[in-house]
């Protein structure tokens, strides 16, 4: 029995994402080249290694044998390249990166497979944060790099600590799909808005598209996290301002969304010390390939695109 290791990924790809046209997109090949990939494995080993279902494809048990030897074998090719960087001349260490959930999710997770590939040698630690005790964590040491949400120009960065824009992106306006259409700002007076921090880049952006609003219509529910928002438009409770990474998720069909254009941005910074973020340290080297990897591939990363 000859296997060919260079499929093995193929069939990886297929137990990770649930079936062979996720595993395709993923690996960014046809899905025939996939089945046809798998069928020549199957051969070599002759024995089944998938069986499709309704809902996708599954792994046989000699199939389960097979994806996990392939887990080892890309672990182990892991852990030698980050052995063989510092002897390369490549920057190693480990950087912690606090952040909010809508970046984490659409942006940073996807980022870690780029980050793999261009640098083996670094080590990214995410943790869902929230901003104020996280300063502290900055401060101390134990977070390297802080992402912060600002609506339109932010303030200045403190003494010791660069704030490095990453990103701007647009608000969106999210109504519950009963509601009257939004065509001029006439019409958000018909609206109920539901209630977020005050203190907040989404709170700030809400504010200005009110302020017109002789009398706004307050709800009594209010929401701190993004996806709690678009749950709540879609239930009806009210209307509110959202980000377009907030929005990278399907959207249910009981909210519309309507562009602000007008409305400016919400502006995502990533804040480290000065000092410590050098092109050649850890953290220097992961907020230029972060900024590349956002401006190069906003494909890769889901953001809703408005006009």
């Amino acid at each position: 029995m000859l296997i060919d290791p260079r499929r093995l990924p193929l069939l990886l790809s297929v137990q990770r994402e649930g079936g062979i046209v996720a595993a395709a997109d993923v690996l960014r090949v046809s899905p025939s080249a996939v089945s046809q990939q798998i069928r020549k494995m199957e051969e070599e080993v002759g024995l089944d290694l998938i069986e499709r279902t309704p809902s996708g494809a599954i792994l046989t048990p000699a199939g389960m044998i097979l994806a996990q030897s392939a887990e080892r074998i890309e672990t182990e090719l892991s852990d030698a390249s980050r052995a063989l960087s510092p002897m390369a001349g490549h920057v190693t260490g480990i950087v912690a990166f606090g952040s909010f959930q809508t970046l984490i999710m659409s942006v940073l997770v996807p980022f870690l497979g780029e980050l793999s590939r261009s640098a083996p040698g670094i080590d990214l630690h995410l943790s869902e944060v929230e901003e104020t005790p996280a300063m502290a964590e900055l401060r101390a040491g134990r977070i390297d790099i802080l992402a912060l949400e600002r609506d339109a120009t932010p303030g200045p960065a403190p003494r010791g600590f660069t704030d490095t824009l990453l990103l701007d992106e647009p608000w969106v306006l999210a109504t519950p799909a009963h509601a009257p259409a939004v065509s001029s700002e006439d019409d958000l007076a018909a609206l109920t808005w539901l209630r977020t921090p005050a203190g907040s880049a989404g709170g700030k952006a809400t504010a200005r598209l009110t302020a017109s609003i002789a009398h706004p219509a307050w709800s009594v529910h209010t929401y701190y996290n993004y996806g709690a928002a678009v749950s709540m438009v879609a239930a009806g409770l009210g209307s509110t301002v959202l980000p377009s990474l907030a929005l990278s998720e399907a959207i249910p069909e009981q909210v519309r969304l309507t562009p602000l254009p007008t409305l400016g941005v919400r502006r995502i910074l990533l804040r480290h010390r000065t000092r410590s973020s050098g092109p050649d340290t850890p953290t220097g080297q992961v907020i230029e390939l972060l900024k590349r990897w956002v401006s190069e591939n906003p494909q890769s990363w889901g953001i809703q695109q408005f006009s």
